[in-house]
């Protein structure tokens, strides 16, 4: 094959997204201690998508998403919340929602967007895809002193026309389709706390819960004719139902010392659930320095107004773990190399100077 140029356009898309947000709130507070939120929100989205090239051997289809658009429109969207300061430093609060997400814009094959398809397949949804809703229900409490923060909050979300990425064939040339999978259930409990015993010394710790699951089954047309996935019940992909972070740091004069570690727990890759990704630890730590009032006594000038040091370890332990999943998509069973690894041990020095 010859080449008429050096770079070769394997696909090109060019978008045009106009977007309208009307929001009308208002507050009322029968009594001093007592806070309530009513309003609501409209939205008007549409994008436009045009095809500008197209490289077969790449894309395997003769022609991807272009030619027209699609509309979200939601005019009337309510949200509702309110909160107690029933002792002083203490809260209780709650938040109702009605959301709308509207349908998100990728290029061919990179990413869980109606747009990023076949021609074939945009003609074949577009009339009858539509943008993914949620109801959010949550209340929660929180607690602020000058020695600790805290704050504990349950929710739960009912989602609507989940689209979602399904991908197929080689990992290398992946075929990918945009589906609705239904209803997703969603439930979880997040928990804070930071405390700070004595001068210069904080600590913080954060705990989190997501049950989140699919509630539908998924049926597809595949090469073996249509096959029902029984994916209802299932921990939705790449969403661990276990988080933890905590942080501690010191500060001492011009010197402060820190570190961090996380837990991310184990994740679907594939809608069945039958392959995962293991969980991971992964702990952080660095020192710093300001050095502008040592350099400002030494020198007798103050020509910096902020000169500082900074050493940090990334990833102290050398964990072997998968940072990104789903790049190219999730299978509905089995295995698929749609994965990126974490980096490594790293070790960063820097110096920041201010003029």
């Amino acid at each position: 094959m010859h080449l008429t140029s050096d770079y070769r356009r394997e696909y090109e898309q060019v978008f045009n997204t106009n977007t309208f947000v009307a929001y009308l709130q208002d507050t009322y507070g029968p009594i001093d201690s007592v806070a309530l939120h009513f309003g609501f929100r409209s939205v008007l989205n549409t994008t436009r998508v045009g095809q500008l090239a197209n490289w077969e051997p790449y894309t395997r289809t003769t022609a991807i998403a272009g030619g027209a658009g699609l509309t979200t429109s939601k005019p009337f969207l309510p949200h509702i919340s309110g909160q107690w300061s029933f002792l002083p430093g203490h809260q209780i609060y709650f938040d109702i929602a009605n959301n709308v997400k509207v349908l998100p814009v990728s290029g061919y094959n990179s990413g869980a967007s109606p747009f990023a398809t076949t021609q074939a397949a945009f003609d074949a949804s577009r009339n009858s895809i539509t943008s993914e809703t949620d109801w959010n229900y949550a209340i929660g409490y929180r607690y602020h002193s000058h020695i600790l923060d805290g704050n504990v909050y349950a929710y739960h979300t009912d989602f609507s026309n989940r689209l979602q990425k399904i991908s197929s064939g080689s990992p290398n040339n992946p075929y990918t389709v945009i589906s609705n999978v239904g209803a997703v259930a969603m439930n979880g409990v997040d928990a804070g706390i930071v405390l700070r015993p004595v001068k210069g010394l904080q600590i913080g710790s954060s705990i989190s819960y997501d049950h989140a699951t699919y509630s539908d089954n998924v049926t597809q047309t595949t090469t073996d004719g249509v096959v029902t996935y029984g994916i209802k019940g299932k921990q939705v992909v790449a969403y661990p139902r276990f988080m933890y972070k905590g942080q501690i740091s010191y500060r001492w004069k011009n010197a402060e010392v820190h570190a961090d570690t996380q837990f991310i727990g184990q994740r679907n890759l594939s809608y069945t659930g039958d392959e995962k990704v293991p969980s991971y630890w992964l702990t952080n730590a660095g020192v710093r320095y300001d050095l502008t009032s040592l350099i400002g006594n030494v020198s007798g000038t103050s020509a910096f107004k902020h000169i500082s040091l900074d050493f940090n370890v990334y990833n102290i332990t050398n964990q072997h773990y998968i940072s990104t999943m789903g790049q190219n998509g999730f299978p509905m069973s089995g295995d698929y190399q749609s994965v990126v690894l974490g980096a490594p041990r790293q070790y960063f020095g820097s110096i920041q100077v201010d003029f």
